[in-house]
């Protein structure tokens, strides 16, 4: 009697053990590194109000995505950097111009959580070779603002050292190239709360919002 319940118990632990070390190696097995080129327009003072500006910052930046529990879905991790060049100028009369040029290098960090719209997300590497999926971040921004400006400009500015709360939302797709790589494109919307970052100090002070590009690769690891 001693022996089958010692013998069922091994039993027990083992499948558990095995259960582990399945789910384990799935959630190994879908780790990625993402690698992209970002786009980003700034939404405020300098643009106009306009959510598309012609003043386009470019950058890079680097992702990593794993798993939990469901394979639906996956924290993310991401380093961005965007360096944005920014040009207004202020018409206070037909015979009078004032003008800015904002040089901004735009480092943030943040984490956050991507959820996949397929139904089967188990095999979603092999049979889903297209992955639509929606996600939400949170983060810090480190910026440092560069102004120049004619005499008589008359907004207030925000130069030096920023550091911001971020929040992002948006939605992307991982196509598949092969069983290792895939295409990746992101577009966000995010915001840090507050009027400083194209440099500008509106009356309002409402916050500006950035819409953000990120086309590249995803290596599964």
């Amino acid at each position: 009697m001693e022996g089958t319940k010692l013998d069922s118990m091994k039993l027990f632990f083992n499948r558990i053990l095995l259960v582990f070390l399945g789910a384990t190696s799935l959630a190994y097995s879908q780790n990625t590194v993402n690698y992209n080129l970002n786009a980003m327009v700034v939404q405020g003072e300098a643009s106009g109000g306009r959510l598309l500006s012609d003043d386009i910052g470019l950058g890079v930046g680097i992702g990593y995505d794993f798993p939990f529990g469901n394979p639906r879905f996956e924290f993310a991790i991401k380093l961005d950097y965007v360096w944005l060049n920014l040009d207004y100028i202020s018409e206070i009369s037909l015979q009078s111009l004032s003008a800015m040029q904002g040089s901004m290098h735009h480092l943030s960090a943040s984490g956050g959580l991507n959820v996949y719209l397929n139904d089967n997300n188990n095999l979603a590497n092999l049979y889903h070779p297209f992955r639509p999926y929606f996600y939400g971040l949170t983060g810090l921004v480190f910026q440092t603002n560069s102004i120049e400006h004619s005499v008589g400009f008359d907004f207030s500015i925000v130069e030096g050292v920023l550091i911001l709360p971020i929040v992002e939302i948006g939605g992307g797709a991982k196509i598949r190239i092969n069983p290792h790589w895939s295409f990746n494109a992101v577009l966000g919307i995010r915001t840090t709360l507050s009027d400083d970052v194209d440099g500008l100090v509106g009356a309002t002070g409402a916050p500006d919002l950035m819409g953000i590009v990120r086309l590249g690769v995803s290596k599964r690891l």
